[in-house]
């Protein structure tokens, strides 16, 4: 998989909180291994068309809110005062389903945006 994979563990346990709380699947290993199982079945589902919650949930074994939480914090939505890594797109079709996308910077075909690391000057 990516060199994103490992950090979206970390990143995904850092918004949890230090506590290791991630609500209701266990402490923060659970958490870490969740997001990274997360996002490798995504990556290799989605063949472009992107993936519904319930086929990954299916095929993960977690909770569909509990990927929603999970690619949530993996899009590029603000949760507080951080910006989210941009790693996966979520969006409602046509018929109502939810979809998740991975995108081009959570495969690690792109690099990060400008200010997600080094400053540009």
């Amino acid at each position: 998989m990516s060199r994103a994979d490992a950090s979206a563990a970390d990143e995904v346990h850092d918004r949890e909180g230090a506590d290791g709380d991630g609500g209701d699947d266990g402490g923060p290993g659970d958490m870490a291994a969740q997001a990274r199982f997360a996002l490798e079945t995504l990556a290799e589902l989605d063949a472009g068309n992107g993936v519904s919650l319930p086929r990954l949930a299916k095929r993960t074994g977690l909770r569909v809110s509990v990927l929603l939480r999970l690619y949530t914090l993996m899009s590029d939505a603000r949760v507080g005062d951080e910006q989210g890594p941009g790693w996966v797109r979520l969006h409602v079709d046509e018929d109502g389903r939810w979809i998740a996308r991975i995108t081009p910077v959570g495969r690690g075909d792109e690099a990060p945006a400008a200010g997600d690391g080094e400053s540009a000057a």
